[in-house]
């Protein structure tokens, strides 16, 4: 059986979990990668057979998404070029990690694409934070990639296709200490910004992440280091909290360690606005804005910083056994509608079997 997986690499959540998951997957089956989105230093055991342009997301200087700008830097022409030319008709099944080429061109040629996100969660209908006033934001995310079946990743389980977040064995093995001073990484603000604020705390230890350092460097307390995941790891296992946007990969890291956590999503983000209230539903410190103006607030914060604890536990085996499962269910329901039969009553060992 072949197989494509497909991710978006905006943002490296999508990218870590794949490289925990594209293992198990392989086991069974006979697997291709296609990238889709910015270019990322992320390197994988399988090389992708292709990295397409896809669509990118852009950030004002606030940390809001500005859709002007991704409106008028995103080339659509060029998105239903490689539509077409994305080669997804040579999988029985795609798997598909909010990836908008692969989920809309399998939309077009009735090719089985299941949906395998923490996007997918948000727009099921009993997913807990949904109400009337954001039901139209959650139903509209998931025409950016969408997926008839899927499974969804969140911080608490909710209904069977959910599962708990998956989290990198770089992580599991992390020897946590603290005393190494707070954490930041704000992707969508610029670092004048972040300097900003933190130049109101000169006495506390802060290390900074940003996409616009290219060497490191300090300023007293203040240390700034450039995108880069081994320090990232070491800082975080000793950090004394961390000051997160709302990404769901390095939240659920942080909730993992037991590490204090401020969490400022991105405006105008409905994922990471659906984030926020989940975590501050579970304890999680929440502002919406990274400013001076909420100095005192942060001030409170890093002073009495309090951690969240929550154990997510990792069972990819049985989520790769249940998505070959469902993969046969749906193909020979399909088939038994031309023959007049049902399948459905096979038992489950014959259906794995049969993959």
């Amino acid at each position: 059986m072949k197989v494509l997986y497909s991710i978006q690499t905006t943002g490296n959540g999508h990218l870590s979990r794949a490289k925990e998951l594209i293992p198990h997957f392989e086991r069974r089956f006979q697997v291709d990668l296609i990238l889709s989105g910015p270019k990322t230093g992320i390197a994988f055991d399988l090389k992708p057979i292709k990295h397409y342009h896809g669509l990118t997301l852009f950030y004002t200087q606030n940390g809001k998404i500005d859709w002007l700008k991704c409106l008028l830097k995103n080339n659509l022409l060029r998105f239903i070029i490689e539509l077409f030319r994305v080669p997804v008709r040579k999988y029985d099944l795609v798997i598909n990690d909010y990836e908008p080429l692969t989920a809309w061109s399998c939309k077009i040629h009735k090719i089985p694409c299941f949906g395998l996100s923490n996007q997918w969660a948000l727009w099921q209908k009993d997913y807990p934070e949904r109400n009337s006033k954001n039901a139209w934001h959650l139903d509209l995310i998931k025409y950016l990639a969408p997926a008839d079946h899927g499974y969804g990743f969140h911080y608490t389980i909710f209904s069977k296709k959910i599962y708990y977040p998956i989290i990198k064995k770089e992580i599991r093995d992390l020897r946590v200490s603290s005393g190494g001073g707070f954490l930041v990484y704000l992707p969508a603000y610029r670092l004048s910004k972040i300097k900003k604020v933190l130049q109101r705390f000169p006495d506390i230890t802060f290390t900074v992440f940003s996409k616009e350092i290219s060497h490191p460097f300090s300023h007293n307390k203040h240390h700034y280091q450039p995108i880069d995941a081994a320090t990232f790891t070491s800082k975080l296992a000793a950090a004394d909290g961390v000051i997160s946007s709302a990404g769901f990969s390095t939240t659920s890291e942080c909730l993992f360690l037991n590490k204090p956590l401020l969490v400022i999503p991105m405006k105008r983000h409905v994922e990471q606005t659906q984030n926020a209230h989940s975590l501050q539903r579970v304890g999680v410190r929440i502002f919406d804005e990274f400013s001076l103006q909420h100095v005192e607030a942060i001030q409170n914060w890093l002073y009495q910083p309090q951690a969240v604890s929550l154990p997510f536990e990792n069972n990819l085996n049985k989520l790769v056994d249940q998505i070959a499962l469902d993969y046969i269910k749906i193909k020979y329901n399909l088939e038994s509608i031309k023959k007049g039969t049902n399948i459905f009553d096979q038992k489950e060992k014959e259906l794995i079997t049969s993959s």
